[in-house]
């Protein structure tokens, strides 16, 4: 009966440290219309945004590393801020996952992550981005 007890009580442990590992790592993948639905939601979390890079929004100061581009989804953009060199393939109009949190309405990022994709294509101008693509490409 002890040994069962016993056993019962390192089960449980364990499943709460697991639980709380897990929680803890856990980051949110949303797009700019999601956050823009529900900011409350998300926090004081990390998340990965992702979406497209908007035409003429990218600045880059190589004397401070400083990285600053808007995101979009066609619904919704945020400005994003990022110290650091952008990665290579780091384009206007590509898709881009940033890892971070928001400050206000700042996105404050820490990573950025450059998606591409034989399948999806950016739209061509004045057309309306298909978000399940959008969403499908950048996962």
């Amino acid at each position: 009966m002890i040994y069962s007890i016993a056993g019962v009580a390192v089960l449980a442990i364990a499943g709460f440290l697991i639980y709380q590992a897990l929680s803890s790592s856990l980051v949110y993948f949303i797009l700019p219309s999601e956050y823009a639905q529900n900011p409350q939601q998300y926090q004081n979390r990390r998340i990965r945004l992702g979406g497209i890079v908007e035409e003429g929004s990218v600045v880059f100061d190589d004397r401070s590393l400083r990285l600053s581009f808007t995101v979009s989804d066609s619904i919704d953009s945020y400005q994003v801020q990022h110290y650091g060199a952008p990665p290579e393939l780091f384009r206007e109009r590509t898709g881009v996952v940033v890892e971070g949190r928001f400050d206000g309405e700042t996105f404050m990022s820490d990573n950025v992550l450059v998606k591409h994709s034989e399948v999806y294509e950016a739209p061509k101008d004045g057309e309306p981005i298909d978000l399940n693509a959008l969403r499908d490409s950048l996962q």
